[in-house]
């Protein structure tokens, strides 16, 4: 897919769990970074688990504003634009898809169920750290490789 479909992709995937999540008055809002539903507020700098995506309020409304900067932005998400952002989640979810002959998982239940196994292996994972780790310790890559894990279960075999 070019940066064009995977844009088309991530607005048809968010606006999809926007849907879902407002007619059944759930209170999660999806990442700006990933579409996914993840966040439980917007705009307070909650850390996305599927695409590490600080929210710090940036959106569409302000990303074009954003990407015509000429200097680096900055800010929580360094110097990585919320397209940009965008378009790695897509073509790692692209690869995924070819990996498994996949399609994206639009089962909302499902994928919070999904998320929500992932982020209790999270936590189990902190309760098992003493903060004395160094950057090298294998607790540390188990750590990295629950969210590698998570994006990869948010594609599913078709049916």
């Amino acid at each position: 897919m070019n940066e064009t479909e995977i844009l088309t992709a991530f607005h048809l995937r968010r606006a999809h769990y926007d849907t879902y999540l407002r007619a059944n008055d759930i209170h999660l809002y999806t990442c700006p970074g990933c579409g996914f539903p993840t966040l439980p507020e917007r705009n307070r700098f909650e850390i996305c688990e599927i695409c590490d995506w600080e929210d710090d309020g940036e959106d569409d409304h302000a990303n074009s504003m954003i990407t015509e900067v000429s200097h680096p932005r900055g800010g929580p998400n360094g110097n990585l634009s919320l397209k940009d952002n965008r378009i790695n989640i897509g073509r790692i979810l692209e690869s995924h898809i070819e990996l498994k002959d996949g399609e994206v998982d639009f089962d909302t239940a499902s994928v919070l169920k999904t998320i929500e196994y992932y982020q209790r292996r999270k936590e189990d994972i902190s309760n098992r750290m003493t903060g004395d780790e160094s950057a090298q310790d294998h607790i540390r890559f188990e750590w990295k490789e629950v969210r590698n894990d998570l994006l990869a279960a948010m594609v599913v075999p078709k049916l």
